[in-house]
């Protein structure tokens, strides 16, 4: 499947949503939503969360619609030029000429914004489409690699900002957006669970974590790196590893997410740390937003074939996030590299190989 035709799916998809609506059109104008649908680019700043042209899909029609100075690259770059999408366009300088352009195409139709149909989006959103899987993989194995080959090479005495600046300058290399980055080194790695970088220099240990975007798809990993063997941090990372081996050892299609987070936050107190989660989110349902949906135990949200999970369970600083895609067969971690270090957990006759802290000076 290529781009266009994977347009051409998820705009199918959303005429089956309208066609069991009250609306007879739907405007896309987010970020998240115009990649699901475009395979692309919608932003113009990167922190951006509306798109730069809006979307407007009718059972007849899907119609781009953005001011003079986007509307060619969109088109072009972000669409592939796709031959059964129109455009048009209003000057930058004048838009309230935005306003005539709508009327014009949604006269005599009911017009739904994303809020509308926010439930339903979301349902088709968080399924990955065939496109999407392979566009995932290939994003998540790049990244994986380059954050891991990065973290062998720390030394004492760098800053968190020059480690950021590396880090973003190699994934930006290969079109990779770092859209969340935290670097967190000896003590505020242990203080803090969401470490923004505040330019501390590295003495023996450092946790990162990234969210890594291409195309509206994101990718979260986090890896940990002592310079030195520090003993009592490599037994708390093997705990941490036994919370996030629970974790996938639960996500099972069918079963709640609510009774995934439960079962897995019960391993913290067999661990020695009840109540840990308290001090951290543990990730969930991801895709084209970091965090489609956080794990909690009460959420009833039935876990399905195609998603994507990225949990990250944290230790009182250990971490280990990775990205899993769920399908028929299981769970597929889309951010091994079996390039790291590792540790092998046990559970129900499975064995998870999880990514634990790496030593530089063994």
């Amino acid at each position: 499947m290529n781009r266009i035709d994977n347009v051409n799916d998820k705009v199918n998809k959303i005429r089956e949503i309208l066609s069991k609506s009250d609306f007879d059109a739907l405007e896309i104008n987010s970020q998240a939503n115009f990649s699901y649908i475009s395979g692309g680019r919608g932003f113009i700043g990167l922190a951006s969360t509306a798109a730069c042209g809006s979307l407007i899909i009718t059972q007849e029609k899907v119609v781009l619609i953005s001011e003079n100075i986007e509307i060619d690259r969109l088109y072009s770059e972000q669409l592939d030029a796709h031959p059964l999408i129109e455009k048009q366009s209003f000057p930058w300088d004048q838009p309230q000429k935005r306003a005539l352009i709508m009327e014009e195409l949604t006269r005599d139709l009911r017009l739904a914004s994303e809020n509308d149909l926010a439930s339903e989006l979301f349902s088709i959103r968080t399924v990955m489409t065939p496109y999407d899987i392979e566009q995932i993989k290939q994003l998540s194995l790049e990244s994986a690699r380059t954050l891991e080959n990065i973290c062998k090479s720390l030394r004492p005495g760098m800053t968190e900002y020059e480690l950021a600046g590396q880090i973003s300058k190699a994934l930006w290399e290969q079109n990779i957006e770092p859209i969340t980055l935290l670097i967190g080194f000896d003590e505020r790695a242990l203080s803090y669970r969401h470490p923004v970088m505040s330019g501390a220099k590295l003495k023996n240990y450092a946790l990162i974590g990234i969210c890594a975007r291409r195309n509206g798809l994101i990718t979260s990993i986090s890896r940990d790196v002592l310079i030195e063997v520090d003993e009592a941090m490599i037994e708390k990372h093997t705990k941490c590893a036994r919370v996030n081996a629970a974790f996938l050892d639960n996500l099972e299609i069918g079963s709640t997410l609510g009774q995934v987070y439960q079962k897995a936050v019960d391993v913290y107190d067999k661990e020695g740390y009840p109540g840990e989660e308290k001090f951290h989110h543990q990730g969930g349902l991801t895709g084209f937003i970091p965090r489609e949906l956080k794990a909690m135990s009460e959420s009833t949200h039935l876990i399905r074939e195609n998603e994507l999970y990225a949990f990250n369970p944290t230790l009182q600083g250990a971490k280990v996030e990775d990205t899993v895609l769920m399908t028929k067969e299981g769970i597929v971690n889309l951010t091994d590299t079996g390039n790291y270090n590792y540790v092998d957990v046990k559970i129900n006759g499975k064995t998870y190989k999880t990514p634990t802290v790496y030593v530089v000076k063994k």
